[in-house]
């Protein structure tokens, strides 16, 4: 199809729409726009939701436990424990929701941290538990649980980062 047909389509289409009849057109040719966002939703979506999901696990586990455990226990979880993961974890989906091209891959980031920091926060009471091999699964099973839930939402935010990034 050649450039007059181009143009020709563009005026019927604008005689029916009521615009200009005149296209954008350079030397000719028809100008070719492709729209892209700025970052692909699904997955930047789908990351910001696990990790808003991740911080709900890790304050209604401590929680949880705060009702099951005693207040000696080794290994019990503090609210002031989970407040800076769980409050990063929130930030990271705030950030990501912005569609940005900046601050989402700022929120990714973000969530990689808050996903460590939780992590970290798993392993220091699972290894505070004392093992009891007549108690199975036992007091750890929480914990351990705790340590791949952030093995897993790290690595969601770690693999979405080249994608939003170079568009892959």
């Amino acid at each position: 199809i050649g450039a007059r047909a181009i143009v020709a389509g563009a005026k019927v289409r604008a005689a029916r729409c009521g615009a200009p009849a005149r296209p954008s057109a350079v030397r000719g040719r028809a100008a070719s726009v492709s729209v892209r966002a700025a970052v692909d939703p699904t997955v930047a979506y789908a990351v910001a939701q696990q990790d808003l999901f991740f911080a709900a696990v890790v304050a209604g586990e401590c929680a949880y436990q705060q009702g099951n455990l005693p207040a000696d226990f080794k290994g019990r979880p503090e609210f002031k424990d989970i407040a800076l993961p769980c409050g990063v974890l929130v930030a990271s989906f705030l950030a990501i929701q912005t569609d940005n091209g900046v601050v989402t891959p700022g929120g990714l980031i973000l969530g990689a941290a808050g996903c460590v920091l939780a992590g970290k926060m798993f392993l220091d009471r699972f290894d505070a538990i004392d093992d009891d091999g007549m108690d199975w699964p036992g007091p750890r099973v929480f914990p351990g649980t705790g340590i791949l839930f952030a093995l897993f939402a790290l690595l969601a935010n770690v693999e979405a980062l080249p994608r939003i990034m170079g568009g892959v």
